[in-house]
């Protein structure tokens, strides 16, 4: 008889469900995450204590703290599948696709609401204002789909591998490169009062579309070896 699996709607669905139980049972990367951007934003705090950072300046921290923040703790997320043995059981319900963008939208919204967290205290301890508050949200948005998309499938091909955490980062940074380039010079035009071009925001979001169609193809071959 053959395997019937679930459809991708609701096999995607099932995905997410299961991602956020578990990070809500054991609350590893919401602790990693938080943990992480709030030590950091203290220190600098305390070091330029009261001064105002360059735009320039301000922007590369953030964006810093954002992707290690993801480096952190988005690293997991296929790991705790090889860990658990659940592995076996996913390949039985749901396809590779459903699979990898269930995965790809949990690390997305856990970004998501890390920047929602991490915003305010941004703006407090460094004394920052945010004009153009829309633009800033575009460019957080399409900044943290790329640094999801780029973990998710990084993760997925060092989840097999010893020294998961180093090769996570080292193999994560050079695909995100281009990105983050372009994401923390547009978001350094913001917070110096001038609106990034329309090409810049195409760009990282043609950036991101490119990341997304890249693991949906490479997740198949990762997936079935």
């Amino acid at each position: 008889m053959p395997l019937i699996k679930s459809t991708f709607p609701r096999a995607l669905w099932a995905i997410l469900y299961k991602e956020g139980l578990c990070e809500f049972r054991i609350r590893y990367a919401v602790s990693a995450l938080s943990m992480f951007a709030l030590v950091t934003l203290s220190s600098v705090s305390m070091t330029i204590a009261g001064t105002t950072l360059a735009p320039e300046l301000a922007a590369v921290l953030l964006w810093i703290i954002l992707f290690f923040c993801a480096m952190a703790g988005l690293s997991r997320v296929f790991v705790q599948e090889y860990e658990t043995g659940t592995i076996f059981l996913l390949r039985l319900y749901a396809s590779a696709q459903a699979i990898v963008f269930g995965k790809l939208l949990f690390n997305i919204i856990m970004l998501a609401a890390l920047t929602i967290f991490i915003i305010p205290l941004f703006i407090i301890f460094l004394n920052i204002e945010i004009p153009f508050v829309f633009t800033f949200s575009i460019l957080l948005l399409l900044g943290d789909i790329g640094i999801a998309a780029a973990a998710t499938i990084t993760a997925a091909i060092v989840a097999k591998t010893q020294g998961k955490s180093a090769l996570f980062t080292v193999l994560t940074f050079p695909i995100l490169l281009p990105q983050f380039l372009a994401v923390i010079s547009a978001t350094a035009k913001v917070l110096n009062h001038t609106v990034p071009q329309v090409t810049e925001l195409i760009f990282i979001a043609g950036y991101d579309l490119v990341l997304c169609i890249a693991v949906s193809i490479l997740f198949d071959y990762l997936w079935y070896e």
